[in-house]
């Protein structure tokens, strides 16, 4: 596949199906490889969430112990 170019096609030159093809073709490429990075960083928020959501769970835990402990 070729890589776009966004010189192409050039002013007032002939339209060509084979070069415009692969223009549009390599832009669906583009936008597919960031739509994958977009749904991979996704995938890494959500489990820093659920690492953040134990970790909350965690500091209250000791919070209560702390707690206990000086009363």
């Amino acid at each position: 596949m070729m890589i776009f170019d966004p010189t192409k096609p050039v002013e007032d030159s002939p339209l060509d199906a084979a070069e415009m093809r692969n223009q549009f073709n390599s832009l669906k490429a583009l936008i597919d490889a960031q739509q994958a990075t977009t749904d991979a960083q996704q995938a890494q928020i959500t489990a820093q969430q659920a690492q953040m959501i134990n970790m909350n769970s965690s500091i209250a835990d000791l919070q209560d112990r702390v707690t206990a402990l000086e009363g």
